[in-house]
């Protein structure tokens, strides 16, 4: 057991202790997510879409179709695996990042200082804390000299605290009631000073791990699945209602006469011919686009299907520290004493005049820089005679330093508090500069110094956290495509709201609320003010998850994080993102992974997940409207004659042809107006275009049915899949834009030439020999071609006229 001896030095365990407590407690390790490969693999089949088609596969070859079943078969498993692929590729690029955690530390066993490896510790270990060490597990502080630790990633608040020791009483057992100033967290950096901490709690006990263990209870499901399967879903019915009456109405028509069998594999066919089984792989092509794009910008994406669920957020939560701002401090006022011989920002670079020796504070690191060369000439004047750590009670710290005349100067620096309760100065003689620095965010500090007098006061030095030079173009870029921006930080309201203000976030004092006061308010204010709310200031990290929670109830919300503390509130986010330098839990949360702290990059993002849901909606419309067309007009039809009006290989031949042009819409080209404003699948309208559009399709499917019909099954079946495949053609380039064709501008070049490829081959293969026997066709005369190249040029007239009233039906 951890043991102190008779001048009080904590001499930490024995190594048997080590030995039987590594046994009991385990590794010191954060939880890692396992068999993560697998589970990226059961992700692609979280919807019903991709089941539906594997059932679909699985019926076909129970019913002797190989062929059929191995076409739907490749569009499943090509789409997976190009989606395993690249989650896959670029998690393994985000576990490169993983630099979180000390790999060594400095530990007190058997009396003696010996330096093990972070995952060894065990709780009831000493450890030796000094400047630049990353606390590797939850402490209790027993020993402590001029301490001062960063907790950014735990509060988001940027300015070092003070941290002391506990009392020699205080049990490992009654680390609850320790005071916050006593303990230390996992993941905190040492500013300055050091100490010894005793650990009291390892790998999944500590806190950043009961963080981790909230974000994975928090789920948040993608924007994307949710809406491809309500698509799933319609299909489905539609395909099963309509089949069923198909196959009952046809045994009821021809008895006993009945082909059941073949009735089956015509019916499954049918089905298949109406399932947009490209939609996967068109998706896949999609996002890999859209994360291809990203990775130019230092972007790793981890779950493709966030790319473009950025698409459609139009509320950008954020942190303030070194997203909006610069995380950096730099000079920015005085307020000199008159009289003084003193300059203020001398005496604060003098406080502080070991600065090289350890990590700077912000304070101080802003101190050094603002010097002008004579003031850094008289700060090489002095020396350090001794340091005194600051005091959490008044707020202040100092030093004796030493001129090299042997004269000696003893200055403090602190709050203004400080300064007022000493008296050095009144704060009537004062209160409009400070009022005025606080309403602008900046951060004050006072100075004083002794003469033969006393203590005087030296003055008030300024500094400010600035915003980054691209911040109020971002804000701008973001309004432009409807996307509002709210800052959620641990940091004080008068700073958070100053940084809002001149980001361009905030005109108004009531924009801004401290977490605390709006979650105290009736649930029904909180509704009502909510959408207008464009700071939370002192924001802990329950209250982050629960402002994302409420948001998420009016807006598709896209959170940028990076501390231990943004975790939960990452994992509720519709779309989540981290800086490179986020804590290990937050990095593994996340969708995405910014290897640059820059805003610019998400609203670039949106844009991209704009075009991409475009794209996809593209493909949706044109898919149904052609495919269900069809699946009607040859459904009706077998009703009407006694053979089928298309063969089962024919319906799967005429989806592959129509299905690769089809899948190069992934690259087309995306106006200006559809990125405007957050994309979502807008079911209603979808359902509107596909009906009118569908019914327009299914009345020129009977139309060539009727001129081919009587001639011979073979030629109805041959020239029905021609015309076809090329109205499905041109109804794509139609419908890919609801404007007038003549306006939407030219699709991608890979559209072009697919098209014309499947055009050609379709036309081409009933007049190979080879092709037109394995298929069934019979070689089409000049004649029936003439006729259905007019049905065809006819058709995309219809579309173009029906399609234009349509577009009111569409949300902007």
């Amino acid at each position: 057991m951890t043991n102190k001896n008779d001048r009080n030095e904590w001499t930490g365990l024995s190594e048997a202790e080590v030995a039987e407590r590594r046994v009991r407690y385990g590794a010191n390790a954060l939880p890692v997510p396992k068999h993560r490969l697998l589970g990226l693999i059961l992700r692609q089949f979280r919807g019903i879409f991709n089941l539906m088609l594997l059932i679909a596969a699985g019926v076909t070859f129970s019913l002797g179709e190989p062929i059929d079943g191995t076409f739907i078969l490749l569009f499943v498993f090509l789409g997976t695996a190009l989606n395993v692929y690249q989650e896959h590729k670029s998690n393994q690029a985000a576990d490169k990042l993983k630099a979180y955690l000390l790999s060594t530390i400095t530990v007190m066993r058997d009396g003696s200082e010996k330096e093990v490896p972070t995952e060894s510790l065990v709780p009831g270990d000493i450890l030796k804390l000094e400047s630049g060490d990353i606390v590797p597990a939850d402490a209790i502080v027993r020993a402590a000299r001029d301490l001062l630790v960063d907790e950014t990633t735990f509060t988001g608040e940027s300015i070092p605290v003070t941290k002391r020791a506990a009392a020699p009483s205080a049990a490992v057992a009654d680390i609850a009631m320790v005071a916050d100033e006593e303990s230390l967290l996992q993941g905190i950096v040492i500013v300055r000073g050091n100490a010894l901490a005793e650990i009291t709690a390892i790998g999944q006990e500590t806190q950043l791990a009961h963080i981790a263990s909230t974000a994975s209870a928090v789920q948040a499901e993608s924007e994307l699945v949710k809406s491809v399967d309500k698509i799933s879903n319609f299909i489905m019915k539609v395909t099963l209602l309509t089949l069923g009456f198909v196959v009952v109405a046809n045994i009821l028509i021809e008895g006993r006469q009945a082909d059941v069998t073949g009735l089956l594999i015509f019916a499954i066919a049918l089905a298949v011919s109406a399932i947009p089984e490209a939609l996967p792989l068109v998706l896949t092509f999609s996002l890999s686009r859209g994360a291809l794009e990203f990775a130019k910008r230092d972007v790793i994406v981890k779950r493709l299907s966030a790319v473009q669920d950025l698409g459609s957020v139009n509320l950008l939560c954020t942190d303030k520290t070194g997203t909006i701002t610069e995380n950096h401090l730099v000079f920015s006022n005085l307020y000199p004493r008159d009289g003084s011989p003193y300059d203020p920002l001398v005496l604060a670079r003098l406080a502080a005049i070991n600065l090289h020796e350890r990590i700077p504070e912000p304070f101080d690191r802003a101190s050094d820089e603002a010097l002008t060369q004579a003031q850094r000439q008289i700060v090489e004047r002095y020396s350090l005679v001794q340091e005194e750590a600051f005091d959490p009670a008044l707020r202040s710290n100092g030093a004796i330093v030493k001129q090299t005349d042997g004269t000696t100067l003893h200055i403090r620096r602190g709050s203004p508090e400080y300064f007022f309760g000493q008296g050095l100065i009144s704060r009537d003689a004062v209160a409009d500069w400070l009022q005025t620095e606080e309403e602008k965010g900046h951060r004050v500090l006072g100075v004083s110094y002794d003469d033969s007098t006393g203590a005087q006061f030296g003055g008030f030095v300024s500094f400010v956290d600035r915003i980054k030079d691209s911040t109020i173009a971002t804000v701008a870029a973001a309004k432009q495509m409807n996307v509002a921006i709210t800052v959620i930080t641990g940091d004080a309201l008068k700073v958070a709201e100053a940084v809002g203000r001149e980001a361009g976030l905030v005109k108004e004092s009531a924009e801004v609320t401290e977490a605390a006061a709006f979650l105290a308010l009736p649930l029904t204010e909180r509704k009502k003010r909510l959408s207008s709310i464009r700071v939370f200031a002192r924001t802990t990290p329950e209250q982050k998850l629960e402002v994302i929670q409420l948001l998420k109830e009016q807006f598709t919300v896209g959170y940028l994080g990076e501390g231990i503390n943004d975790a939960p509130a990452l994992k509720a986010a519709h779309v989540s993102m981290v800086v490179q330098s986020a804590a290990d839990v937050a990095r593994e949360t996340a969708d995405i992974v910014l290897l640059q702290n820059d805003l610019r990059v998400i609203v670039d993002g949106i844009r991209f997940g704009r075009e991409t849901h475009a794209n996809t909606m593209k493909y949706i419309r044109a898919t149904l409207i052609s495919n269900f067309g069809n699946f009607y007009a040859v459904a009706i039809g077998s009703l009407f004659i006694s053979f089928l009006p298309m063969l089962p290989k024919q319906l799967l031949l005429l989806n592959l042809l129509s299905d690769f042009p089809m899948m190069a819409i992934a690259f087309d080209r995306v106006s200006a107006q559809e990125v405007e404003r957050p994309q979502r699948y807008d079911l209603h309208s979808l359902y509107i275009i596909f009906v009118t559009m569908g019914l327009v399709s299914t009345v020129f499917d009977f139309i060539c049915f009727g001129l081919f019909y009587r001639i011979s099954p073979a030629v109805l079946q041959t020239n029905w899949f021609i015309a076809s495949v090329l109205t499905e053609i041109l109804l794509m380039l139609s419908i890919r834009s609801l404007a007038p064709i003549n306006k939407a501008g030219w699709p991608a070049p890979s559209i072009v030439i697919l098209s014309v490829i499947a055009m050609v081959l379709a036309v081409g293969l009933p007049m190979i020999p080879a092709t037109a026997a394995f298929f069934e066709f019979q070689t089409p005369t000049m004649a029936h071609l003439g006729i259905i190249f007019g049905i065809a040029f006819a058709y995309l007239v219809v579309t173009e006229l029906v399609k234009r009233p349509l577009s009111s039906f569409v949300k902007k």
